[in-house]
C-alpha cells in the first residue's frame, strides 16, 4: 500500500528542486558572462565562481568525490594557473583629467557623446592589442600626473580641447593617433609626446 507524502516531505522536495534550479541558472549566467566579458581577469574570476558552484551541484547530486576534485582542480589550481599566465597580459593605465572640475568620474563621460565614444574607442583599441585598459578619472593637474609616472596615456580636457599625452617610445600611441585622427576629425584633439625625463618632444 502506497503512502502519501507528508506536507513536510513535499516542502523539502520543492526546496531542493528550487535550489537545483537556482544553481543551474547561475551556472548558465556565469558561463555567458565569462565568455562575453572583454577583460580576461574578470573572465577568470567568473570561471572560478562557475567551478565552485559546479562543485556544490555535484555535492547536491550525491557525488562528494567529484565535488572535491572540481573544487580543488578547476576552481583552485586552474584559476591559479590562469592568473599566473595573465601576468604577461599587460595592464595599460589611462588617465582622464579635467582641472576645471573638483571631481571627475566615469559619469562625466556621457554615454553616446563624441568624447564618450572616443574613450570607448581607446578601450577597444587597447583590447585589440592584447592590453587591458584601466581608466582612472581625476581632477589632478598635468604636472602632478606626469610626476607620478604611473600612466601610459593621459587624456586632458581643457574646455573644448582634448590633449592626449603619450611616451615617444610607445608605438601604441602612434597607431592610436592615426586611428583617432581618421575617426574623430570633428573633435578638437591633439597629441603630445614626452621623453623619459618628462619633457615634451613633439606636438601634433
Amino acid at each position: 500500500m502506497r503512502t502519501r507524502p507528508t506536507p513536510a516531505a513535499t516542502r523539502s522536495e520543492r526546496t531542493f528542486e528550487l535550489i537545483e534550479a537556482i544553481l543551474l541558472l547561475l551556472l548558465i549566467l556565469l558561463a555567458i558572462v565569462a565568455v562575453e566579458t572583454q577583460i580576461l581577469r574578470m573572465a577568470v574570476v567568473f570561471l572560478g565562481i562557475f567551478s565552485l558552484l559546479l562543485s556544490f551541484l555535484y555535492l547536491y547530486y550525491g557525488a562528494p568525490d567529484v565535488a572535491i576534485a572540481e573544487a580543488v582542480m578547476a576552481s583552485g589550481l586552474v584559476t591559479l594557473l590562469y592568473l599566473t599566465a595573465l601576468k604577461r597580459y599587460r595592464v595599460y593605465n589611462i588617465c582622464f583629467t579635467n582641472q576645471m572640475f573638483r571631481e571627475v568620474d566615469d559619469r562625466y563621460i556621457v554615454e553616446g557623446t563624441r568624447r564618450g565614444q572616443l574613450l570607448h574607442e581607446v578601450e577597444q583599441f587597447c583590447i585589440s592589442k592584447e592590453l587591458e585598459p584601466q581608466i582612472v578619472f581625476t581632477p589632478e593637474d598635468l604636472e602632478t600626473l606626469m610626476g607620478t609616472r604611473k600612466y601610459d596615456l593621459i587624456i586632458r580636457q581643457e574646455g573644448d580641447q582634448l590633449t592626449i599625452y603619450g611616451s615617444q617610445e610607445n608605438y601604441f600611441v602612434d597607431e592610436l593617433e592615426m586611428l583617432l585622427i581618421l575617426r574623430y576629425q570633428d573633435l578638437n584633439t591633439r597629441f603630445m609626446r614626452y621623453a623619459e625625463d618628462g619633457s615634451f618632444v613633439e606636438e601634433s
